[in-house]
């Protein structure tokens, strides 16, 4: 897939930063806008194209976690957010769900998306816990929503988020996860991109996030040595994100891509990925993809995405988790992840490969009955 081909759009303003994050990380010139109500946070985006909604509902401020008017301003704007998606391709849309623009305009984003005949996946991170109950419930109510309207949602919990990034300072945390978060956006743009002889494109990854299986999680690892593949996989599997083993144990469905150098062997995929399958369960779906670049000799960088039921990741059910079923040898850390250049990728589907789009959903109503669930396409008729 040409990177052309793929439109990065941030969503409020911690949809904002990741899209600044992430094109200070991209080894070429990204495809990207930023859609807000706030215009000094417009002013100050590195995206491409930016667009401000709602100047007459909120003045050129911040919604304030004001749901309601981040929908008004999305209502006043939505001739303009569909004038951004005008060529087919894929939609890859950050946000942060708690605050009144990400949790509402992105449902009109990826509503125009999939107007346009894209293919849309929506990376969104969830409140800190200590956030409290309004942000919490704002962001819960979002997820149906989106999940209506997007080929794939990942949901990234902020508690877990800033646990892979250590117990620094609020000044230094907060770039740090942007910048970790920009690290797994930037390996999917990748996994897109990266010319090969079978292309890891929308539909296999489509086919991994789709909403009717639940909700995607993503983690991602870098080992360097002669013993990068075993090192590589256990940082994975005690990647925050994957829980302690539990979003393996549960999850449908899997996509594991592996970038190596030209030294990158079958034995290595056996050391990666059995260790992996021996902590999910029997039935999952698992497609692997994998990329080499003559760059990256003795270097490995694994990315995850596993999707398991569910529709919400709460503080109760990410406590709940499991040990994984094996046990590595220890090692030196890791050096700090460098970005690959260039690359041939194939890709196996160990499973056959198939999808659905906006299927099995249970209306949302609000507003005295609107139902905020059903696409405006489908309303229309319109067969994507």
């Amino acid at each position: 897939m040409d990177s052309n081909e793929i439109l990065i759009v941030g969503v409020g303003g911690a949809g904002g930063r990741l899209v600044d994050a992430l094109a200070v990380l991209a080894p070429t010139a990204l495809r990207t806008v930023m859609i807000d109500t706030d215009s000094k946070a417009l002013a100050a985006s590195r995206a491409v194209t930016k667009l401000q909604i709602g100047t007459s509902v909120v003045k050129g401020n911040g919604a304030g976690g004001d749901g309601a008017k981040g929908r008004r301003a999305a209502n006043e704007d939505v001739e303009m957010i569909r004038g951004l998606f005008v060529s087919t391709g894929m939609a890859v849309v950050v946000t942060g769900l708690g605050g009144g623009t990400g949790s509402t305009v992105t449902t009109e984003v990826l509503k125009a998306a999939g107007l346009a005949g894209m293919t849309s996946l929506c990376f969104a991170t969830q409140p800190f816990g200590f956030e409290g109950a309004p942000r919490t419930a704002l962001a819960r109510a979002a997820v149906p929503e989106i999940r209506a309207v997007t080929d794939g949602l990942i949901l990234v919990p902020n508690d877990k988020l800033f646990e892979s990034v250590g117990s620094d300072s609020i000044s230094e945390a907060f770039p740090k996860a942007d910048t970790a978060l920009a690290t797994g956006l930037l390996a999917l743009w990748q996994l897109l991109t990266r010319p090969g002889y079978l292309n890891a494109g929308p539909a296999e990854l489509a086919h991994v996030t789709r909403p009717e299986r639940g909700i995607a999680s993503l983690a991602w690892a870098e080992a360097r040595g002669r013993r990068r593949a075993e090192s590589a996989v256990k940082q994975l599997l005690a990647h925050p994100m994957i829980e302690g083993g539990a979003v393996l144990n549960d999850c449908r469905s899997l996509l594991v891509s592996i970038v190596g150098g030209e030294d990158l062997t079958l034995k290595d995929l056996g050391d990666i990925m059995e260790p992996i399958k021996a902590v999910c369960n029997d039935e999952v779906d698992i497609t692997v993809g994998t990329s080499v670049d003559s760059e990256w000799k003795s270097r490995l960088l694994l990315t995850l995405i596993a999707t398991r039921p569910g529709g919400w990741s709460t503080p109760e059910a990410r406590a709940n988790t499991l040990e994984p079923t094996l046990t590595l040898p220890t090692r030196a850390d890791a050096p700090p992840p460098r970005n690959g250049r260039g690359g041939v990728q194939t890709t196996m589907q160990l499973e056959p490969a198939g999808r659905g789009r906006f299927k099995n959903t249970d209306p949302t109503l609000m507003d005295g009955g609107e139902d905020l669930d059903i696409p405006t396409y489908q309303r229309r008729g319109i067969r994507l």
